[in-house]
């Protein structure tokens, strides 16, 4: 079962278009690892900025697929990139000031800075959330946070969510009334801006996992920060991974092999390609590779007035 997305998850509306070409069940399917996954479009919504697929799974199967990733594969010495900034901003407030990580895992943002800050999570998995616990997070459920049994906080960390969410508007107003007046929301999550291929966005190694569902750009981040009587008051652009050099370049020219065999088989520059064995073969890829290591995350960090 397929499931079209009729309205815009961010605002609702109806007034969004086509960003570029589609991607066939087979290969969205092949891309992501996972069987099952729908053919889909991106659409971009003119009103809010939001770049979101135009067909998913239902959402009991998004959560079950969800449910079966391995969180080990999130723990990283040193953690990523977007963790140390949001960590960074973190250690600049006062001791004793209250924290909550929404889709906490296994505690890895929070994990440091627990005899600074009181830290809370909230983590539907079971086995991350022990982990979490036993870091010196006090878990607690979404429940609980709906029914202002705890509240007040200073500040509130919504890390590798947003893209998951099929209503984003919905839980950010819930965490922004958690919120004290003048505390902090911290968004991160893929910067659609990024993306260079806009003619084949749907291709982009952020939107293959099936349970990612949208992305925002630069106009999705005013629009919210509207919606939400609040300010941006720092926006970061950086990559989710730590690459090395050789990593970067050797990720730049397999897209540009790939994009360029798509966008002009006979010309010469794809003739000298074929000459080269290393390029040579994205000819025959059925999707576009992965480019991790360019700016193509968000960390956002919100000001409620």
């Amino acid at each position: 079962m397929v499931c079209e997305v009729g309205v815009c998850p961010g605002c609702g509306g109806d007034n969004f278009s086509i960003a570029g070409s589609a991607v066939a069940a087979s290969d969205a399917a092949s891309a992501a690892n996972v069987s099952g996954q729908s053919a889909f479009s991106i659409q971009y919504c003119a009103d809010c900025g939001l770049y979101f697929k135009s067909h998913t799974l239902p959402l009991r199967e998004l959560g079950a697929h969800a449910a079966r990733r391995e969180f080990g594969a999130y723990e990283v010495d040193g953690n990523f990139p977007t963790d140390r900034i949001v960590q960074r901003v973190l250690r600049r407030l006062p001791a004793g000031h209250k924290i909550l990580d929404f889709g906490c895992n296994t505690g890895r943002i929070l994990k440091g800075l627990t005899t600074h800050l009181r830290c809370f999570g909230i983590e539907v998995n079971e086995a991350a959330a022990a982990i979490a616990r036993d870091r010196g997070i006090q878990l607690i459920t979404e429940e609980q946070l709906r029914a202002g049994e705890i509240c007040e906080f200073d500040a509130i960390i919504l890390a590798d969510v947003y893209e998951h969410l099929p209503q984003p508007l919905e839980l950010l107003t819930q965490l922004f009334g958690a919120l004290k007046p003048g505390g902090q929301l911290a968004i991160v999550t893929g910067n659609a801006d990024a993306i260079r291929t806009r003619d084949r966005m749907a291709e982009y190694w952020y939107f293959g996992p099936p349970e990612h569902l949208l992305m925002m750009g630069e106009k999705h981040v005013r629009w919210l920060a509207d919606r939400l009587d609040a300010s941006a008051i720092e926006l970061h652009r950086c990559s989710h991974y730590d690459a090395t050099v050789a990593l970067r370049l050797k990720q730049r020219l397999q897209s540009y092999a790939y994009h360029e065999f798509r966008r002009n088989p006979r010309g010469a520059i794809s003739r000298m390609l074929r000459l080269t064995p290393l390029f040579a073969r994205a000819e025959k890829w059925t999707n576009a590779p992965c480019v991790s290591s360019s700016a193509d995350h968000f960390v956002v960090f919100f000001r409620k007035h």
